[in-house]
């Protein structure tokens, strides 16, 4: 019972550099917003070594309802890029929900709806999850902030 119990306070130490913290609580906050979950914050946070408790505050913070309010933002955004008129992509989205599976796998859904709003949510995510970063970091760093 020793053994899991330092297991899993190593594994979810937050007495860590300021990069791994604030890497972390970026990555968290880019798949709470994608939506990736926890268990894929702490998976993707274990594999390139950031700190995992970071992770998981990251993506609690941003749940759900953050990416119902980004995701007119990335529609316009991945509108924008991909040459798709906002008008086609909001009458898109509504077709699909009295759509059949072919219609679903067909090529209207799959490169003038999914495309664009991944495209969107993904650069928007990035962004946002860039500029976390930045911001812990330097309250982590320049003011001393602390976790203990």
């Amino acid at each position: 019972m020793k053994k899991l119990t330092t297991f899993l306070k190593k594994f979810f130490l937050i007495d860590d550099t300021p990069h791994k913290v604030a890497a972390g609580a970026a990555l968290g906050i880019f798949l709470g917003i994608i939506p990736g979950g926890i268990l894929t914050a702490i998976v993707i946070a274990w594999i390139i070594r950031v700190n995992r408790l970071s992770a998981v505050a990251g993506v609690l913070a941003t749940n759900f309802w953050t990416s119902i309010l980004i995701m007119p933002f990335a529609a316009k955004l991945g509108c924008l890029i991909f040459g798709v008129n906002s008008e086609d992509l909001i009458k898109n989205f509504n077709q699909s929900y009295s759509a059949d599976l072919k219609y679903f796998f067909s090529e209207t859904i799959i490169l003038k709806l999914l495309l664009p709003l991944s495209v969107g949510f993904i650069i928007i995510a990035g962004a946002i999850a860039l500029a976390f970063y930045f911001l812990i970091y330097f309250l982590l760093k320049y003011k001393k902030v602390s976790f203990r």
